[in-house]
């Protein structure tokens, strides 16, 4: 059986580790200095050679001859070590030994000197395995373990330890490597089995080992498995089922320079040569927020670097140049849509195509041609008297109810009883009725500025609930449904928050798509562009009825018992009344 490849090429000295420099410095101080800790805590994502670490450190404080830093690999104790088969180290899978009878069986161990080497090292490897109880049972020989003893605890899952084994640690943190550091080993690698991968080849496996070594090794190993003594970038697309960087440059440049043709036929020809359409999605974005990131500043560059050759990182923000973050935003919006929804599509390419569509198309435009194309009037923001208005061009009826009939504008009287009740005071009530052809269309707030200023308050929202429900349900008929079951809580700053029993229809009234529909149906009914902001019950502190609240003023129909007149629903409307019993 051939030995993996990352097993093969694990490194034996620290001068063999390579991407973590400040912890090879570090410990080589350390043990050169005679300054060795009982406890080490290493932790970094996988791959990153934390128990490689470990090894090498366990050798080089045991090593007969060692050189410098660095263990001789040549005396029994490093050759014994190496091998596995060392009386003195101990190598403990977390995962398999969680309890705390096999904590209090290390706990008696320790207690017995080594055997051969200087010093009993015990490496736990996902120590975040550990139970409640079996790290209590470490703690104190963790932190007063026998001179002859040293502890290296090794974790991909940091937060899962507990502070008071942190504390007791001296604490490395791995990062992940360059793609510079993984592409060099690669080629060693290959060059030593005397095999020739392309260097688009090499850089398409170190991206997708995301900064692991192992991973990286192990999918060079599968790549190998071809038994081919040339190994192309396009052999490596098929086997690891991604797409070259240049696609998502180009990508990039297409939807960028509003290029919608070329970028559906690329999508469309990937299709074709068989590339994972959903893989793609994922890609594209990753290279869209580092395109994002650049354009903000060049020097977050450094956030990816993992990911990126020198190259790469110098035509990313070649690319960036001359275009702005919010571009980008709108750009990520509409393919963050689609995501998820590729595999389940009867056409896989259909979603993004609509996706490319959408973001090389101007937003304001897109919006308004989608939801009625809404127009923003040159006219400042109503007040609130004529917010609770009718509009007279339009009428709002139940689905069982008998039209509304229009009340005609009230003109300003003064009562002429007026001058001769002295004990009476009457005040004149002017009531501003608008142009109907200026309430032909809503009139929108512009910004958040006048959203804050407008006279608007809870009761409007509850005044209007009910006629809200039955004209969202016109448009989308589970909308309306899940409505039924909210409760309007209050109004901020023009921001109606909402509340809902479920966390799902949080989820669901907070989609893109669902909070225009929602907020364009507001703004037809109150002539009000408001926001809306939707939170569960638990979160608002409510508890919500089965139904609609009953505090909310529901459209009046033929079953409504102690039915109101229409002629009188409409002027107390007018008026921004209320009926008091």
């Amino acid at each position: 059986m051939a030995t993996a490849l990352y097993r093969k090429y694990r490194p034996l000295t620290f001068s063999d580790v390579i991407g973590q420099g400040h912890i090879v410095q570090t410990l080589s101080n350390a043990i050169l200095h005679n300054r060795i800790g009982h406890a080490y805590l290493f932790t970094g994502p996988r791959g990153t050679g934390k128990t490689t670490m470990a090894r090498i450190f366990a050798r080089a404080v045991n090593c007969s001859n060692p050189k410098g830093a660095d263990p001789c690999l040549e005396c029994d104790i490093c050759k014994n070590i190496t091998q596995g088969t060392s009386l003195d180290i101990f190598e403990i899978d977390a995962a398999s030994n969680t309890g705390v009878d096999n904590i209090r069986e290390l706990r008696e161990n320790v207690k017995f000197p080594s055997s051969q080497a200087k010093f009993k090292v015990y490496i736990i490897d996902e120590v975040h395995m550990l139970s409640t109880g079996a790290f209590n049972a470490l703690l104190k020989t963790l932190e007063e373990p026998p001179a002859h003893v040293i502890f290296i605890l090794a974790t991909t899952e940091i937060h899962k330890v507990p502070e008071t084994i942190i504390s007791r640690c001296q604490r490395y943190d791995f990062t992940r490597l360059s793609l510079e550091h993984i592409i060099e080993k690669l080629s060693t690698i290959a060059k030593n089995e005397k095999i020739s991968v392309e260097k688009n080849a090499l850089e398409m496996i170190a991206i997708a080992a995301e900064g692991g070594m192992r991973d990286a090794e192990s999918l060079l190993s599968q790549v190998m498995a071809l038994e081919d003594k040339k190994i192309t970038a396009k052999e490596v697309e098929e086997i690891l089922g991604t797409t070259q960087r240049q696609s998502l440059e180009a990508m990039v440049s297409y939807l960028l320079g509003k290029n919608a043709a070329s970028a559906i036929t690329l999508v469309n020809e990937l299709s074709k040569d068989g590339y994972d359409l959903d893989v793609f999605n994922k890609s594209f974005l990753n290279y869209l927020r580092q395109v994002m990131l650049v354009c903000v500043d060049e020097k977050l560059a450094k956030i990816f670097s993992y990911e990126l050759t020198k190259e790469q990182s110098l035509a990313l923000v070649d690319q960036a140049k001359n275009h702005s973050p919010k571009e980008l935003l709108y750009i990520i919006a509409c393919f963050t849509e689609i995501q998820g929804k590729i595999k389940s599509a009867f056409i896989p390419q259909l979603p993004l195509e609509m996706a490319i569509i959408k973001s090389t198309q101007n937003g304001t435009e897109l919006k308004t041609e989608e939801h009625g194309k809404i127009q923003i009037p040159a006219q400042t923001a109503p007040t609130a008297s004529q917010m609770r208005a009718p509009e007279p061009t339009r009428v709002v009826q139940a689905p069982t109810a008998p039209q509304t009939p229009k009340i005609p504008p009230v003109l300003p009287v003064t009562p002429k009883s007026a001058e001769t009740a002295p004990s009476i005071a009457v005040q004149e009530t002017k009531i501003e009725v608008p142009d109907p052809e200026a309430l032909s269309e809503p009139k929108l707030i512009k910004n958040e500025a006048q959203i804050a200023d407008s006279d608007f308050t809870i009761n409007d929202v509850k005044k209007n609930w009910g006629r809200f429900i039955i004209d969202t349900k016109a448009k989308n008929h589970s909308l309306s449904a899940v409505l039924q079951s909210c409760q309007p809580v209050s109004v901020e700053a023009g921001i109606v928050t909402v509340a809902t029993k479920f966390t799902f229809h949080k989820d669901k009234l907070n989609e893109y798509g669902n909070k225009l529909t929602l907020e364009e149906t507001f703004a037809k009914i109150l002539g009000l562009r408001l926001l809306i902001k939707v939170i569960t019950a638990e979160e608002a502190g409510i508890t919500i009825a089965s139904s609609l609240n009953q505090n909310t003023n529901p459209a009046p129909t033929e079953q409504t018992p102690h039915e109101t007149s229409s002629l009188l629903n409409d002027a107390m409307n007018l008026m921004g009344g209320n009926i008091v019993q």
